[in-house]
């Protein structure tokens, strides 16, 4: 996936690696004539050279959309004739992308509690578990759960999500646990040989408390923890991992407590950081620790579905990030970019609703948008221009 932007300071000691190496592998100035004629020659039989290739870098790619936030328009939207759901389009304009990755991340803001509790939306959300099966058909990897409305339907909802999930066995569940055990397990995936250790963790529950007996239940942002867990991690993986759910709604940067955190996050040893949770884009950077530890943060991902009344809501970016380790086992990330995504739906008849790569949403499309019930600001242009404005030189098709 040779489009990212190239991160030239993470990449450069990679560089200088490969110039050494071609340097001890025959890289030498030629001999003089009197050199070779004074040489011993070989003899039949001696061993020939040789003519292995170098060990090569190994490579991961990684993917992750942002919220998969299911007001009750979009439940509807997979509401079939004979009263079933299905969901598998809201991942079908992204598919190549999710196909292509090695490890593709969603966040599910939205509990999976299943029929018993009823469908709900906004406020306290309760979604079909048929968006779980989309989900798993798409070809996720990873589905993170720690969010602020992930006790929207208490214990049972946690518990009903987890059950759930044990029908997809390859799929790695974070952010919510069946048991302290469970909880002390740091998850790895491995891939391509390079293990990746990920963690998921959620600023709040909007008030509700865990069960007293059940504190194990949703990982919340808890420095202690964390950074006993990135200690354990690091000594597992080759590379850490952090998906937080913080910051500021509606806001398109980093408020300080993602900025504490980001800082505490590097100087933990954190190689990347991917945030949800204020519903709309922020910035992508690139900050380094005290000891000179780089790290790449995505602030927000924004949402990836939606049906909000605001049109910067409909914009959402899929992060891309390859994961290079050489033969030495350096680990860098040489490439890295975020793709911006446009949520679109139409009318309560028809709700059409699909994401759509920004570079493939076309201006029939706007025009039809249900958003300009309540916003008519909304345009494929205005998009476009959010996100130059807060993603910038990241930006990649």
């Amino acid at each position: 996936m040779k489009f990212y932007k190239r991160i030239a300071s993470l990449v450069v000691s990679a560089a200088m690696l490969f110039s050494l190496s071609a340097c001890s592998t025959g890289s030498t100035s030629p001999a003089s004539s009197q050199e070779l004629s004074e040489a011993p020659q070989a003899s039949s039989s001696q061993a020939p050279v040789s003519s292995a290739e170098p060990e090569q870098p190994k490579e991961v790619s990684l993917l992750m959309i942002g919220d998969d936030l299911l007001h009750e328009a979009v439940m509807d939207s997979g509401l079939q004739a004979d009263g079933s759901y299905n969901y598998d389009h809201l991942f079908a304009h992204i598919q190549e992308d999710i196909d292509a990755a090695d490890i593709a991340v969603i966040n599910q803001e939205t509990i999976l509690g299943g029929a018993e509790f009823g469908y709900t939306g906004y406020p306290m959300f309760n979604s079909p578990q048929e968006v779980g099966d989309a989900i798993a058909k798409a070809g996720f990897d990873v589905v993170l759960h720690a969010t602020n409305h992930t006790m929207d339907k208490k214990y049972k909802g946690v518990q009903n999500t987890l059950d759930f999930w044990k029908k997809y066995p390859e799929i790695e569940v974070l952010g919510i646990h069946e048991s302290a055990a469970d909880q002390a397990k740091i998850p790895v995936i491995e891939k391509n040989g390079i293990e990746i250790a990920m963690l998921n963790y959620t600023y709040g529950l909007n008030g509700l408390k865990l069960p007293e007996d059940k504190p194990w239940l949703v990982d919340l942002i808890d420095k202690d923890r964390i950074a006993s867990d990135i200690e354990r991690a690091k000594d597992l993986a080759d590379l850490v991992v952090v998906f937080p759910h913080w910051g500021t709604e509606y806001t398109y940067e980093p408020d300080s407590n993602q900025q504490d955190l980001t800082e505490f996050f590097a100087e933990q040893g954190v190689d990347l950081v991917i945030g949800t949770h204020p519903h709309v884009i922020q910035p992508v950077e690139r900050v380094t620790s005290s000891s000179g530890h780089e790290m790449l943060v995505y602030y927000s991902l924004g949402n990836y579905v939606s049906c909000q009344d605001k049109a910067p809501r409909m914009l959402g970016g899929m992060a891309r990030v390859t994961i290079q380790k050489d033969p030495d086992g350096t680990i860098t990330i040489p490439e890295a970019g975020i793709t911006p995504l446009v949520t679109h739906f139409e009318s309560k008849n028809n709700w059409n609703y699909g994401v759509y790569k920004i570079g493939d949403y076309t201006q029939d499309l706007a025009a039809k948008h249900g958003i300009l019930r309540s916003d008519s600001s909304f345009s494929l242009e205005k998009m476009q221009q959010l996100a130059q404005q807060v993603l910038g030189d990241w930006i990649v098709p």
